[in-house]
C-alpha cells in the first residue's frame, strides 16, 4: 500500500476510537468514517526551543528527537515556526514570525522531511515551535497560532 495518493494526499484511514478501540462511526450518518482527515486531529505543539544565533548554547536546536514513528497525527501537517516573543509569553496573542520549515505526517505518525536540526543565522531569540497543524474538511489547515 501507497503511503500517499498520487496527488500528495495521505491515504484513506478507517479510524478507531481511543477508548474502546472500535471503529468510529458518524453520529448524523451512522456510517463509518474513513477519511484523510481525522476529526479528532488537534493542532499541538510538538517541541519548542529559543534559539539565538550569538551564543553557540542555543545556536543549534536539534531535532532528531523528533524524526521518528508516532510522534505526529497521521494526516496531519508540520512546521518550524518562530512564533515571536508576544505569543511565546501569551498563548493567546498571535503569532508574529516566519516559517522556516514544514511539510506532511505519514501513516505511521512521521514528520515527512523534518530536519536533522534548525540552526539559527539572527543574534536575536527566535521563539521556535515545532507545530502540528490539522486538515479540515475545506484543505485549510488549523494551527495553534490564533492566527493561523
Amino acid at each position: 500500500m501507497s503511503e500517499q495518493h498520487e496527488d500528495g494526499r495521505p491515504p484513506v484511514t478507517a479510524w478507531l476510537h481511543a477508548k474502546g478501540r472500535e471503529l468510529v462511526i458518524g453520529r448524523n450518518t451512522g456510517m463509518l468514517i474513513l477519511c484523510w482527515t481525522c476529526p479528532c486531529c488537534r493542532p499541538r505543539v510538538i517541541a519548542s526551543r529559543v534559539t539565538n544565533g550569538s551564543s553557540e548554547e542555543t545556536k543549534t536546536w536539534w531535532l532528531t528527537d523528533w524524526q521518528g514513528d508516532y510522534i505526529g497525527f497521521p494526516g496531519g501537517r508540520w512546521r518550524i515556526r518562530d512564533v515571536g516573543e508576544a505569543h511565546h509569553n501569551d498563548r493567546s496573542a498571535g503569532c508574529s514570525g516566519v516559517i522556516y520549515n514544514n511539510g506532511v505526517i505519514d501513516a505511521r505518525g512521521r514528520l515527512v522531511g523534518l530536519p536533522e536540526k534548525f540552526v539559527s543565522g539572527y543574534s536575536y531569540n527566535g521563539y521556535m515551535e515545532l507545530q502540528q497543524g490539522c486538515v479540515r474538511k475545506d484543505g485549510s489547515i488549523w494551527w495553534p497560532c490564533p492566527n493561523g
